[in-house]
């Protein structure tokens, strides 16, 4: 019975890091995912969305080339995107559209 007593704490010990180390991987999946522009070179700026919709700080912002992704992460799993599908161009934004981001999928701009 002694014996127990002293195995239980470690038991308890190595579950809790356990949790600790593996969770992180999880919730960054949950709220990531990939921007990818499929036809032609994109700038694109995302923002995070909170539960009730509305926009919040900018998260991202860059020219993703044809072909080529950008990660990016939400706090709250969703974002809203405005693009510039002639990035050479100096002209404003289209879009405003609004997006969920979760376990790395891939979501084509524009």
């Amino acid at each position: 019975m002694k014996k127990w007593f002293r195995i239980l704490p470690h038991g308890f010990l190595i579950v809790f890091l356990s949790a600790v180390f593996t969770a992180p991987g999880a919730d960054a999946e949950e709220g990531s995912c990939y921007l990818k522009a499929n036809t032609t070179d994109v700038f694109v700026i995302a923002y995070d969305l909170d539960d009730d919709g509305i926009q919040g700080p900018q998260i991202w912002q860059g020219r993703i080339n044809r072909g080529e992704t950008a990660k990016i992460t939400t706090p709250h799993g969703r974002f809203r995107y405005k693009y510039n599908a002639e990035p050479d161009k100096d002209q404003p934004l289209s879009g405003g559209v609004d997006r969920w981001c979760r376990n790395l999928e891939t979501i084509l701009v524009p």
